[in-house]
């Protein structure tokens, strides 16, 4: 029997339970892993910056399969039968959001060097990396106000996670493209980047490695609607018919001269790590057919938050709406981890 573990990563600012509609829907499936939801960045901590978090993160990982290593109980649902070999086997997931992406990104050369420490006892398959609306290129990019709004945040309050986001450190440019951190998320069967077309906080080419149709310069108003159809997901099932996977950049979908610093870090993540497989989704549909405003504005101004269900969401009473992004997340894992 395979121990099946999902670590779910917040982003800034957060808490464990922002991503509790993801959670839910894993610990329901009729096979149910492991759910790890880690609490040691919770809050204003994340200000520590990526490389702070990051090894927070792996601290706490590496506490828990220890735990699968020494037989300590770990609850019921934990339970774990040996292999004939002694070794115990994990498979291992991690789900982020936002800024969690690129904590679990620096945690990961930590946990595999504990891994290859380990390797007497355990033995960990490393399934899939998804991480939803994280700025792998950074956020220098996004909506104009919002940008204004975060660099007077910055101003006022300290943030290394802002300058390491914002692109005023190495850790984005440098340090989570080194060749260790490469070849650790090259070890996935799977990686997974889900992104929404609306999102203000969050760039489409830095999440999810493209851009949008708006910034090809010539396109005409119905070249670009066609595009923008074939590229969007609306629901669970063209999350799975538009699931697009990158290979390499080419300078027909994304030009060399279009933003080359965050061109750059894609190109080498992909180079480094392997191919992604790439999920825009598009809320637009939920604004244009909907008469409450709440759920408008959410489609139109909380894609962001909505893409995971993040609060407000849920105390508006649209759970139900967007949950179909966790739920997808979820079975794709159940199906990896099978």
């Amino acid at each position: 029997m395979k121990h099946r573990l999902v670590v779910l990563q917040h982003g800034s600012h957060g808490t464990h339970r922002d991503l509790g509609c993801l959670a839910r829907f894993l610990r329901a499936l009729d096979s149910p892993p492991i759910v790890l939801e880690p609490q040691v960045n919770e809050g204003f901590r994340t200000d520590d910056g990526v490389v702070v978090c990051g090894a927070r993160l792996a601290k706490e990982v590496v506490r828990f399969l220890s735990g699968l290593c020494s037989g300590e109980s770990l609850g019921p649902a934990a339970h774990m039968t040996p292999l004939v070999d002694g070794k115990k086997t994990v498979q291992l997931s991690f789900v982020s959001y936002s800024m969690g992406g690129l904590i679990v990104r620096e945690a990961l050369p930590q946990l595999v060097r504990e891994v290859q420490r380990h390797e007497g006892c355990l033995r960990v398959e490393w399934k899939v990396f998804c991480s939803i609306a994280t700025p792998h290129g950074g956020a220098r990019h996004m909506d104009a106000f919002i940008r204004s709004y975060v660099g007077r945040l910055i101003g006022r309050v300290y943030s290394k996670a802002y300058h390491d986001m914002f692109l005023q450190s190495n850790v984005l440019t440098e340090r989570l493209i080194s060749a260790e951190h490469l070849a650790s998320l090259g070890l996935f069967e799977h990686r997974l980047l889900i992104s929404s077309m609306h999102d203000l906080l969050v760039p489409l080419m830095s999440s999810g490695f493209m851009l949008k149709p708006s910034q090809f310069r010539g396109m005409s108003p119905a070249a670009r609607e066609e595009r923008e159809m074939a590229m969007c997901a609306s629901s669970e099932e063209e999350m799975h018919s538009k699931r697009h996977r990158i290979v390499k950049l080419t300078s027909e979908d994304w030009p060399h001269d279009h933003y080359p610093v965050e061109r750059r870090i894609a190109e080498a993540m992909l180079e480094g790590a392997g191919a992604f497989d790439s999920i825009l989704v598009d809320f637009s549909h939920v604004q244009k057919h909907c008469d409450d405003p709440h759920t408008r504005r959410t489609a139109e101004q909380l894609s962001h938050r909505a893409l995971v269900c993040k609060e407000p969401i849920c105390q508006m009473g649209l759970e139900e709406v967007f949950c179909f992004v966790s739920r997808w997340v979820a079975n794709v894992l159940a199906a990896c981890h099978c």
